[in-house]
């Protein structure tokens, strides 16, 4: 658990209420209760599982397809699970956006900076997966595949060992390649490869402390002052590797002050909307623009589908008249959206949010309502600090 509390923003994802840390609890509890003979529930937790990420139906598929084979009265149960996936992940789409691919379309346009982009983008996903896993977790995932292929080899043992293995690895070449077809490879798509790899390190340090022990019974003799011996070499490693505990400590910070941050991005998106003259309003301007993470939450405070709120788009097309909502999504990072008409002018602004109009032809009502920045309709005052854009182009 340490290993996986260490792992690429496993802690960020899990606090943002992304799929991928339940995915890993999923898929980690199914092989639990896969080892204590409970199949049936083995078969539960990997239907759920494989509705959280299309890369874990091949696995679900093959365990059915196992299950048929060995337990013929959990049958009837995996056709239904396996007829069911289709319609659970595509019956919402189709419902919601009328769309049934529209994940697998908005995955195909990944963000700037994606692996992706990458000359080669599978090896590029892999490449970044072993630079954000921590050095000693590898050096312990290697020592447990090398002692269960050396177990296996001379003893047949150790086959669950290098079943875990051989999962991680199939999952992680299942990413690679759907990255070459132009997905996005997001470093957190690797989740249940990272799981495996957590898996196996504790694995490995088990074996290292259990040649301790053994070692340490030769010299001693007894059995109690070897394990004494045992721990007190543990601990003198644990020391050792503070400087990397101190750097995961750091980046749990940092990831606290990232979570921090994205939270009040939410906050103050509620108290701009109604300083920029209310959601009724700003609707009155036309089309809605937004980043390509900010689209929901815009939609749902301005109560409209997600759907009708327009990403930046590369290169940005923000045709008037409308309204933009740019933010930063990251601290320190460029404001998007970057509109692509310079007659956007702000109508307000706070800590995290920009509001600007290009109002559409007479949209004031007696100076009472309208888009926000039409002749005669009020508009709130700029914050104090806040640039007069009348004249310039706005960019990021």
């Amino acid at each position: 658990m340490a290993f996986l509390l260490s792992s690429f923003k496993f802690v960020r994802d899990a606090a943002l209420g992304n799929s991928e840390a339940l995915l890993a609890a999923l898929v980690l509890w199914a092989f639990e209760r896969f080892l204590d003979g409970r199949r049936d529930h083995a078969l539960y937790l990997g239907f759920a599982a494989a509705l959280l990420r299309p890369e874990a139906w091949p696995f679900f598929g093959l365990y059915g397809l196992w299950l048929w084979w060995r337990e013929p009265e959990l049958r009837w149960r995996v056709a239904l699970f396996l007829a069911a996936i289709p319609v659970l992940w595509f019956g919402p789409e189709i419902w919601g956006s009328g769309e049934p691919l529209r994940a697998s379309s908005r995955a195909n346009n990944p963000n700037p900076g994606s692996a992706a982009f990458a000359d080669h983008p599978g090896l590029e996903v892999a490449r970044r997966f072993i630079n954000a896993t921590i050095t000693p977790l590898v050096v312990g995932a290697a020592i447990a595949v090398a002692y269960a292929v050396w177990q296996f080899v001379t003893r047949r043992r150790e086959q669950l060992t290098l079943v875990v293995a051989a999962a991680g690895l199939a999952w992680l070449l299942l990413v690679c390649g759907m990255t070459e077809g132009g997905y996005a490879g997001n470093q957190r798509y690797l989740i249940v490869t990272t799981a495996a790899i957590c898996v196996l390190g504790g694995i490995g340090y088990g074996r290292v402390f259990e040649a301790l022990i053994a070692v340490a019974a030769r010299v001693v003799g007894s059995p109690r002052r070897a394990l004494g011996v045992a721990l007190g070499v543990a601990l003198v490693c644990l020391v050792a590797a503070t400087p990397i505990i101190k750097t995961r400590i750091d980046n749990g910070n940092t990831t606290l002050d990232s979570l921090r941050y994205e939270a009040s991005l939410w906050h103050d998106l509620r108290g701009v909307v109604p300083a920029a003259g209310g959601k009724e309003r700003l609707l009155q301007c036309g089309s809605v623009y937004s980043g390509p993470f900010q689209t929901q939450m815009i939609g749902w405070v301005l109560g409209i589908h997600g759907r009708d709120v327009t990403w930046n788009e590369i290169p940005p097309r923000t045709p008037p008249p409308g309204v933009v909502f740019r933010t930063r999504t990251i601290p320190r990072g460029p404001k998007v959206v970057a509109p692509s008409d310079g007659r956007y002018r702000e109508v307000t602004h706070n800590r995290r949010w920009d509001v600007l109009t290009v109002p559409p032809a007479g949209s004031s009502r007696n100076g009472k309502s309208g888009c926000p920045g039409a002749a005669g309709a009020p508009t709130a005052p700029r914050g104090p600090g806040t640039p007069d854009l009348s004249s310039t182009a706005l960019s990021g």
